[in-house]
């Protein structure tokens, strides 16, 4: 399928809808918003989806991360797309203290059925400022 206008703004939505997803804790749409391949890179650890799944519904009652992505760096190719984004993260734990974290995170999204969904994921935690 031929990349059409549509497509990056519809990529960086899909990414921002998966990290509002995971703040609601909404796992039906956090799983849905992933390939059946999806792989996750975060620091020092590869993570399949049924183990990234594990993982964030696992730390659900500690709290929920706030995300807030922007500078945007996206390209689409057909049905493939990759970006890569900024992310001024907030951990709000389950007692009300807010934790900022920054990220830098690339997604590479393939269209399956019309929507995009992450295949790739990788997140980089920014030094402090």
């Amino acid at each position: 399928m031929q990349a059409t206008e549509s497509d990056t703004p519809a990529v960086e939505a899909a990414l921002t809808d998966w990290h509002r997803a995971l703040e609601r804790h909404d796992w039906s749409a956090v799983e849905a918003g992933l390939t059946a391949d999806f792989v996750m890179i975060e620091q020092d650890r590869i993570l399949d989806k049924a183990a990234v799944v594990a993982l964030l519904t696992g730390s659900a009652a500690l709290g929920r991360q706030q995300a807030s992505l922007h500078d945007f760096r996206t390209s689409v190719q057909g049905d493939v797309a990759w970006t890569t984004a900024r992310n001024d993260a907030v951990w709000i734990a389950s007692d009300g203290a807010q934790t900022p974290y920054g990220f830098l995170e690339t997604a590479v999204l393939k269209r399956e059925g019309g929507a995009w969904r992450i295949d790739r994921y990788h997140a980089t935690r920014l030094a402090a400022r």
